[in-house]
């Protein structure tokens, strides 16, 4: 796993350089709060979302070839430590999951979505192909795109979005999540799309009511 992920104090260093000056700064705090989700099936990303460690990612990472759930679950934090993640509840329509680990964490907040403005800056933080913590900056290209579940809940970003980036958090420059990453167009080289934040709010809320 080491060899995997990586040293996180040399990813932080390649992170910062490519962000720019306007995610230098949030950088650090933000891969704190991003965790890569391994299944026995599949890789994707997840990111923190309180401080006794819930987890939110998407649910077709924890699916295996047949679409059940994985039979293990594992987060790997940004000190490269491995927790057995346990499975919360997921939404399928919306493509989310939440899931638990042990210990204390530092959060993301979650942004109102309703704020986001087309032509914003944003980053999308993610593990693409196995190769460990790395970002993508782009702008909000549209607000309120329909996704394949017929509901206009998505932000087009042209931030590069490549597999293993699944469920990684889309955020703004003061480092909030205004978004899950979720899916890409195949025909499309800048056409990504995040679940709103609003949505990822109701969501895990649902879910934790009915735990």
């Amino acid at each position: 796993l080491d060899t995997q992920v990586g040293s996180l104090s040399q990813q932080l260093n390649v992170l910062k350089a490519s962000a720019g000056e306007d995610f230098s700064g949030i950088i650090g705090s933000a891969v704190n709060s991003v965790v890569t989700i391994r299944t026995d099936s599949a890789q994707g990303t997840g990111f923190l979302i309180s401080t006794d460690g819930y987890i939110v990612t998407n649910a077709h990472v924890l699916a295996d070839e047949n679409g059940f759930l994985a039979k293990s679950i594992i987060a790997i934090t940004s000190d490269q430590a491995t927790k057995s993640a346990s499975f919360i509840g997921y939404d399928g329509n919306l493509d989310i999951a939440l899931l638990k680990i042990s210990g204390t964490y530092s959060p993301f907040e979650l942004a109102n979505s309703n704020k986001v403005e087309i032509g914003q800056k944003v980053i999308a933080i993610g593990n693409p192909l196995g190769l460990g913590f790395s970002v993508t900056q782009g702008i909000v290209s549209q607000i309120h795109r329909t996704g394949s579940n017929g509901l206009d809940y998505y932000i087009q970003t042209d931030a590069a979005l490549n597999p293993g980036n699944s469920g990684g958090p889309l955020i703004n420059t003061q480092g909030e999540v205004i978004g899950i990453n979720n899916f890409k167009v195949s025909s499309g080289e800048s056409l990504g799309f995040a679940l709103e934040s609003n949505y990822i709010k109701e969501t895990v809320n649902k879910i934790s009511q009915e735990e």
